[in-house]
């Protein structure tokens, strides 16, 4: 049975896909941080409920430029790797606290991880944003931390074809994040999505899914799940 390790598994979209791949088979190593335990081992005792000995949890603090990826997440030969961990904050140019998180956690921990499972990797998708490629205002760090990993990817795609298929996936607005409960700003934002409305993060799921497990022929791609949005965003 394949094994799948998704990053930043516990909670919203990194839930969703892990459920998505366990529910298409996968054996699955749950990767949470320190702030997510009671929900990582949530979710892996729901898939081992349904099928014994499916999912395991590795709780590491992406953050930390010294993570290291245990012997026993190598062992496990883990051909699909989603890398979905991520932070989104507010920053300027100036915030070099905030600079060095986000390059931590979005880009030198999934280095890492990959570089580690190198030997037994198949398939890659990576999680970035519409942003990496539009900048989000207010948002520096993020968005140029999200374009190197989308970068990376690229890459990726090239060094280590033909045997693993490296892509992208760019969500959009899936769900609301914390804060925005004004209807008045949810509207707005939904005037500027083609499709006129949020997306769920099991559409995003799917995405993965199909990325992950069954574009044979896919490689060096971003797809972007956001509704059309990033064909008409301009802020």
């Amino acid at each position: 049975m394949k094994a799948a390790l998704v990053t930043g598994a516990a909670t919203r979209g990194g839930a969703a896909i892990a459920r998505e791949l366990h529910r298409r088979g996968l054996t699955l190593l749950l990767h949470h941080s320190p702030r997510s335990v009671v929900q990582a081992q949530a979710l892996a005792g729901e898939m081992n409920a349904a099928r014994s000995e499916s999912a395991a949890t590795w709780c590491a603090d992406f953050s930390d430029p010294a993570v290291r990826v245990p012997e026993w997440v190598v062992d496990a030969a883990v051909e699909v790797c989603v890398c979905n961990a991520s932070v989104w904050e507010a920053s300027t140019l100036a915030d070099c606290d905030r600079a060095a998180t986000d390059w931590n956690v979005h880009v030198a921990s999934h280095a890492a991880v990959l570089a580690a499972l190198k030997a037994s990797l198949r398939s890659i998708v990576t999680i970035t944003d519409v942003h990496a490629d539009r900048p989000a205002r207010g948002h520096l760090w993020y968005t140029t931390t999200k374009a190197a990993l989308q970068a990376m990817t690229m890459a990726l795609a090239a060094d280590w074809s033909p045997r693993v298929r490296c892509n992208v996936v760019q969500p959009g607005t899936l769900t609301w994040p914390e804060g925005w409960s004004d209807r008045a700003r949810q509207e707005s934002v939904r005037r500027g999505i083609p499709l006129a409305r949020e997306g769920s993060f099991e559409e995003l799921a799917a995405a993965v899914g199909w990325l992950a497990l069954d574009a044979h022929y896919v490689t060096g791609q971003i797809l972007a799940v956001d509704g059309g949005r990033s064909r008409v965003l301009c802020d």
